[in-house]
């Protein structure tokens, strides 16, 4: 009788280490999200220090501090030396309040909002109600969801200001464009852009009031609406959809594509940066997972490969597509034009 094949390299045993850390990497989730919460990383970033010192300023027992300190330092977030603990240096950027650069709290808001729902993948694969709609109807959910995007995607916000030249465009209009912080770094880069960020009435509320603690309120303003429905605001050389084509499927990308089309002027410009797919689509990931959560939509949404989204902007009507890599392994950039 044939012996069944497998993916093991001759001679080397198999092991159950790579499948032990899939099962239990909610573990793992969950002491990163209690670090965060009590504020560990922003207490050690003070100064090294040891598990008492750390409990009296978060306030739990020394015991409970030190347990947690121990599981941070085998996770990697949190560094030994002698007694005393201290950030790992990406902790200390990433993770530490009052950095420019922190994000913690969105790792947070992703634990809460999207653990109970991939705890039962199968449950997720039945389609509920779209999400984003839903909290964006919400006053205080739509104000805690755009905060944490800003915080999560300000950096990549100069980022795109710094890599994507905004001199030849005079006015940007950046649909579903959230807290404004791709707007806002622009804006801040290029002093003769004026931007228009577009998204649902209870997210601009919240992104007038970062864009005035930016300074900025003069030449980054908002428009109320939902880019399926009613028309664009006019007069803009310059358009994009960023991070948010992944909720939809081909049906309604195209819809919206050609509606950027028509709102853009003759020889404008578009922006899509979204998570992408790489070319066979075996990865990477993060956009993976995206896919394959993108089920638990009313309407199945999908991740696309940068060849894909070519081929939405082709069928818009858009030429001179061209294509970057944004943030490794996550997400891409496709820039394209409209004719003269």
């Amino acid at each position: 009788m044939a012996q069944p094949k497998t993916n093991k390299p001759e001679g080397q045993k198999l092991r159950t280490q790579r499948i032990n850390e899939m099962a239990l990497a909610f573990k793992q989730s969950g002491t990163l999200k209690a670090a965060l919460e009590l504020g560990l990383f922003t207490k050690v970033s003070e100064s090294p220090a040891e598990p008492a010192e750390i409990a009296e300023k978060i306030g739990i027992s020394t015991n409970s501090a030190e347990r947690l300190m121990i599981a941070c330092a085998a996770l990697g977030l949190l560094e030994k030396r002698g007694s005393k603990y201290l950030n790992a240096p990406d902790v200390e950027k990433y993770l530490v309040k009052g950095s420019p650069t922190y994000f913690g709290d969105y790792l947070v808001w992703q634990i809460n909002n999207e653990y109970d729902g991939w705890k039962n993948i199968i449950s997720l694969l039945r389609p509920p109600i779209k999400t984003y709609y839903l909290m964006a109807s919400d006053p205080q959910a739509a104000r805690a969801f755009t905060i944490a995007g800003y915080e999560s995607s300000i950096s990549a916000g100069h980022k795109l200001a710094r890599e994507f030249d905004f001199s030849p465009y005079s006015l940007w209009l950046d649909l579903g464009g959230g807290s404004g912080c791709y707007s806002i770094a622009a804006a801040s880069r290029y002093p003769h852009l004026r931007t228009i960020v577009f998204d649902q009435p209870n997210v601009v509320v919240v992104s007038e009031e970062l864009i005035a603690q930016a300074g900025l309120s003069d030449r980054v303003k908002t428009h109320p609406g939902d880019f399926f429905k009613g028309e664009f605001p006019r007069g803009a050389d310059l358009i994009s959809y960023i991070g948010c084509l992944n909720a939809y499927e081909v049906d309604d990308i195209l819809f919206a594509l050609r509606k950027a089309f028509d709102a853009v002027a003759p020889g404008g410009g578009i922006i899509i940066i979204d998570y992408m797919l790489n070319a066979d689509k075996t990865g990477p990931l993060d956009p993976v997972f995206r896919h394959l959560t993108g089920a638990s939509q009313t309407n199945p949404t999908r991740i696309n490969s940068a060849a894909e989204v070519c081929e939405y902007l082709r069928r818009a009507g858009f030429v001179d597509m061209e294509v970057n890599e944004f943030i490794p392994a996550q997400m891409g950039r496709v820039t394209a034009k409209k004719p003269k």
